[in-house]
C-alpha cells in the first residue's frame, strides 16, 4: 500500500475528522475534530495541512492552524502543527518525515508545536525544530498586599479599554476555550488569555496562553496571582519564556512534553499558545 500527500482541502474536512475520530481518538467526536476548520485567522491564504491519500482515501493528516500576528510592527505568518496522524498500515514508508519537509517549506512562517507526543522529541530535533521551552512558572495566591492594580472581566470594557492588536485577539478567539482578562494600572495595561483546568493532583491550573504586554507581566506577575486566583488549590502558570527574567519567586515545573518552533526570525517569547489546537479542541495545556 502506498500513498501520496498533497495539501488539505476543504472538500476533505469530514474525511479528516472521519479519520481523527475513528483512529486518533475516539474520545473526540467528529462534530469537536471539526473546531479545527472553523477559525478564519488566515482567510487571504488559507491552510489547513496536508493529507496522505491512497487512491481516494483520506490515510493520514498533518493538522495546519494558521493565524497572521503582529511582532514588533511586522505581519507575521504563524503556523500550529496539529493531529498529526497515519493510519499504522501506511508507517514505515517516510510518509511522516515527508509531511514534516513539505510542512515546514514555507521559510518565512514561524511553526510551533505545544502539544508534542513525548515519543516524538528527537525526530522534532532531526528536522529543524528547536526546543521552545521546557519548563513553567507557577504563582500561587499568598496573601501579600499590592496596589494600583484592576482586573477587567467584562469583554464590552475590555474592549473599550484595550489596544487595536489586542481587540483583534479578543474578537478572534470570542466564544473559544479561553478566559480573557484585561490587566490594567493607571499607566498600562496587559491583556491575558488563560486556559483553566484541574489537572494532576487536584490543582487548578490558570495557563497563560497570551500575554500582550511582556514587561508589565513580569514586572506584576505575583500580584496579578494574587488578584486573581480564588482561595484554595490554585496556580498562576506560564512557560518560562513568557516573563522577562528568571521569575525568582516563582516554583518551577517541567513540562512533560518540551514545546517547539522553527523560525526564521521571531524571538522565542513571542510565539505563544493562542491561536493554536488548544483552544479550538478545548485541550488541557501540557
Amino acid at each position: 500500500m502506498t500513498a501520496t500527500l498533497r495539501r488539505a482541502e476543504a472538500r476533505d474536512i469530514d474525511a479528516i475528522c472521519a479519520l481523527l475520530n475513528e483512529h486518533m481518538n475516539p474520545d473526540f467526536p467528529v462534530e469537536r475534530w471539526k473546531n479545527l476548520f472553523t477559525p478564519n485567522w488566515c482567510q487571504d491564504e488559507p491552510e489547513m495541512g496536508l493529507v496522505a491519500e491512497d487512491g481516494e482515501t483520506i490515510v493520514g493528516f498533518h493538522g495546519h492552524i494558521c493565524s497572521y500576528r503582529t511582532v514588533a510592527n511586522r505581519r507575521e505568518r504563524f503556523v500550529n502543527f496539529t493531529s498529526w496522524y497515519i493510519r499504522k498500515e501506511y508507517r514505515g514508508q517516510g510518509l511522516g518525515k515527508a509531511m514534516l519537509e513539505m510542512a515546514t517549506a514555507d521559510e518565512t512562517a514561524t511553526y510551533m508545536v505545544c502539544s508534542l507526543s513525548p515519543k516524538r522529541i528527537e525526530y522534532f530535533k532531526t528536522l529543524g525544530l528547536k526546543v521552545l521551552d521546557t519548563e513553567r512558572l507557577l504563582w500561587r495566591k499568598d496573601g501579600h498586599e499590592f496596589d494600583n492594580l484592576e482586573l477587567i472581566h467584562d469583554v464590552e470594557k475590555m474592549v473599550a479599554w484595550a489596544n487595536p492588536d489586542e481587540v483583534k485577539v479578543l474578537k478572534d478567539h470570542e466564544g473559544l476555550a479561553t478566559t480573557p482578562v484585561l490587566v490594567s494600572t493607571k499607566c498600562t495595561q496587559c491583556l491575558l488569555l488563560l486556559s483553566i483546568a484541574k489537572k494532576a493532583g487536584g490543582v487548578t491550573y490558570y495557563d497563560v496562553l497570551y500575554r500582550s504586554n511582556p514587561g508589565m507581566f513580569t514586572d506584576r506577575v505575583a500580584d496579578i496571582a494574587q488578584a486573581l486566583l480564588p482561595d484554595g488549590d490554585y496556580v498562576l502558570a506560564a512557560d518560562r519564556r513568557f516573563v522577562e527574567d528568571d521569575g525568582p519567586a516563582a516554583e518551577v515545573e517541567t513540562i512533560q512534553s518540551p514545546r517547539f518552533y522553527k523560525t526564521p526570525h521571531v524571538k522565542p517569547r513571542n510565539v505563544d499558545l493562542a491561536y493554536s489546537e488548544i483552544v479550538l479542541l478545548d485541550l488541557k495545556l501540557d
